[in-house]
């Protein structure tokens, strides 16, 4: 819903701040909205955090060779929007904005990023940025994100080829025991 908002003011809010509005990114982007200013491209990426602690609030999904991409090819700067909400008093169809907090995902600390494999290699964040904002990393080149990134990229794609080798032979295996019993 936020998003649905924000997409219907994007001409009006990067109008006033005198940034190029660029047309909405597709679906399959890594951001959901996108400016140029000064020559640089700007990629914004909202998230809504349900602050309920009974709700499962999702920590945000990138593609690793995305992350890796969106700055090192096209020179931009990709920041996190969070919107964090609770339900209104006045009943559960509505939402209150409890707090907005923004951070360039570059600046974010280094626990905060996990990899999972979903698909090809997936970035999660394992905090809100609410929850790290006083713990940015002001000074922190794009080189250094990059390491921090590719580090945690090659360490998670050797895990998962050992695994896959593991279950590749697993199921060599099952098929020359006459598909009898099936192990992992």
């Amino acid at each position: 819903m936020i998003e649905k908002r924000i997409l219907e003011s994007w001409k009006e809010i990067f109008g006033i701040s005198s940034s190029n509005n660029l047309p909405t990114p597709g679906r399959r982007a890594i951001c959901d909205f996108a400016c140029g200013r000064d020559g640089a491209l700007h990629g914004f990426d909202v998230k809504t955090k349900d602050l309920d602690r009974t709700k499962y609030s999702d920590g945000g999904v990138y593609s690793v060779a995305n992350l890796l991409k969106f700055p090192a090819n096209d020179g931009a700067l990709f920041v996190v929007v969070e919107f964090g909400h609770v339900v209104s008093a006045s009943g559960e169809a509505i939402r209150e904005l409890n707090y907005i907090k923004a951070a360039p995902i570059h600046l974010l600390p280094k626990k905060i990023y996990r990899l999972e494999n979903l698909g090809t290699g997936q970035i999660r964040l394992n905090q809100g940025i609410n929850e790290i904002h006083d713990e940015l990393e002001w000074n922190r080149s794009m080189d250094e994100f990059f390491d921090i990134l590719v580090d945690l990229a090659i360490d998670h794609y050797q895990k998962v080829g050992s695994v896959a080798g593991k279950r590749a032979a697993a199921m060599r295996r099952f098929r020359e025991g006459g598909y009898g019993k099936f192990e992992f």
